[in-house]
């Protein structure tokens, strides 16, 4: 029987619905791989796909900007029921607005010069040495900040066009001659008003508080006089920024640590050019600098001519010559053809920029290098300090977090594991907590029911970058009601006041003008 079984498999009819089989499950696989999309999409906005993962990110980042600006109070924020709705919701709408703006910018083409931005970026006091700016010092920082030039640049040419667009609508504002004066008509009226003023102290010793009328207080209000609760605790602190003075750092490992990182100081190739400007994009313009690059070649004097012709007049009175520059500092065409330009061929052609037409000349080229120890031994010194010292706090870090684990029930050894001294605190609320233990960690920890009662140390606890501590609860009061005798006195002032303005208001309306 087996036999008749695979004579019928080797037939040419099993063999075709095989084969159909075979390819009906591919081409249907090939099919819903590609006709499937991976991306999750939450919202359209006039064609354009914002992804469910962007709605989630944006929504992380509410949540986290909440949660810094509401501090202690963000935790019951956050358990109302519908607060990751709304929070999300926001989000979203946050994601839309950016996308209308944006088709917005694109649809009127609303555009920022690459010039524009190099002169914001050059004039921000942030990349300023001695009120100039210092191309090292602007690459540093962003270097610090996560950011490449080109990011950087792209940010802020969006962030301008938006308050272009902003700009744009509040000019088109107008005001109707009507409103202007209904608006007259106000500022001009006059009113005539009698005015008697009662003060509510004149009626403050009318009438004694009892020791009844207290009590009675104190009685129904007791909620106001509740005192909340408090912890005293033992702590030890772990500070990184003073670890720099710990570090020993010589002449020897500053020089070691240049040869290492020389590429962190270099000074990129920067060119001197002049430049003869004509303004305006117009044919005319193109033509007149035409004319001149033609004299030119035939061999004019390029300062003589940058002083009578050039439309940059501050230039012009230097022969047309420009402050040095490195590339990527100026309009984009303008330092192209800057940095195209050679030794043996000088003079560029006509260059076209949003400023107009330009003629270049190469006046100078200083070639990259790396710059001298001598010039920046301050910062490599620092750069090699900052580095010893996170070293160091990392060590202490690991060291401290260890001995908080396997020395759970003293905080001598652990204290002692950095060199340091246990410190205590006095009574405090959530609300009068000292600075360094005010982050909502450190709170959540040593007013937990669970972490009190074990009475053990806290895990070491973040608390800031290169910040770390390690707690243990030393004393607690919970929640009671203040005895009368601390309150007496609010309570006298409190009813004192409510008696006054009583009497003030029944006086008052007595009163006929």
């Amino acid at each position: 029987m087996l036999d008749k079984l695979r004579e019928g498999s080797q037939g040419v009819a099993t063999k075709t619905v095989l084969v159909v089989i075979i390819l009906s499950f591919a081409l249907a696989g090939v099919s819903s791989y590609l006709g499937s999309s991976s991306v999750a999409v939450a919202v359209t906005v006039n064609d354009q796909e914002i992804s469910q993962t962007s709605v989630e990110q944006a929504y992380q980042n509410e949540r986290a900007r909440l949660q810094q600006q509401y501090g202690e109070q963000f935790d019951l924020l956050a358990s109302s029921p519908n607060f990751a709705q709304q929070v999300r919701a926001q989000a979203t709408q946050g994601l839309i607005s950016d996308a209308l703006i944006a088709q917005a910018i694109e649809d009127l083409g609303l555009r920022v010069g690459d010039e524009q931005i190099k002169n914001e970026i050059r004039n921000m006091p942030e990349f300023q040495v001695d009120g100039k700016f210092n191309n090292d010092q602007y690459l540093a920082m962003l270097r610090q900040a996560g950011y490449a030039p080109a990011q950087f640049s792209q940010s802020l040419k969006n962030d301008s066009a938006r308050r272009q667009l902003l700009q744009m609508l509040a000019d088109s504002e107008f005001v109707l001659p009507t409103e202007v004066e209904l608006a007259n008509t106000l500022q001009a009226q006059q009113r005539m008003a009698k005015v008697l003023t009662v003060n509510t102290t004149d009626f403050e010793t009318v009438e004694a508080i009892t020791d009844e009328q207290l009590n009675a207080y104190y009685q129904d209000n007791s909620h106001l006089f509740q005192s909340l609760e408090q912890v005293s605790v033992n702590y030890v602190y772990l500070d990184g920024s003073s670890l720099a003075e710990q570090v020993n750092v010589t002449d020897a490992d500053v020089e070691a640590f240049y040869d290492t990182h020389k590429s962190d100081y270099q000074r990129p190739e920067r060119r001197k050019v002049a430049h003869i400007l004509i303004q305006g994009v117009t044919d005319e313009a193109s033509q007149k600098a035409q004319a001149i690059l033609t004299e030119l070649n035939d061999g004019a004097d390029f300062g003589v001519l940058a002083l009578e012709k050039s439309d940059d007049t501050f230039s012009a009175k230097n022969n047309g010559e420009l402050d040095w520059f490195e590339d990527g500092v100026m309009e984009e065409a303008f330092n192209d053809a800057s940095f195209a330009l050679t030794a043996e061929s000088p003079l560029s052609g006509v260059v076209e920029s949003p400023f107009g037409y330009h003629i270049i000349k190469l006046i100078e080229i200083e070639e990259a290098q790396t710059l001298p120890l001598a010039e920046v031994s301050e910062r490599v010194k620092a750069s090699l300090q900052e580095e010893k010292a996170n070293e160091l706090y990392y060590e202490l870090h690991q060291s401290l977090s260890e001995v908080a684990f396997e020395s759970p029930d003293n905080l001598e050894e652990v204290a002692g594991a950095i060199s340091v001294e246990v410190q205590r605190t006095e009574l405090f609320t959530a609300e009068t907590a000292p600075s360094l233990l005010s982050s909502q960690a450190v709170l959540q920890t040593v007013f937990d029911r669970n972490f009190r009662e074990e009475g053990m140390n806290s895990d070491l606890i973040e608390i800031a970058d290169n910040q770390a501590i390690v707690v243990r609860v030393n004393e607690y009061k919970e929640v009671a009601l203040k005895p009368l005798s601390e309150v007496t006195e609010q309570i006298k002032e409190q009813l004192t006041a409510q008696k006054a303005q009583a009497i003030s208001q029944a006086v008052c309306s007595k009163c006929h003008y």
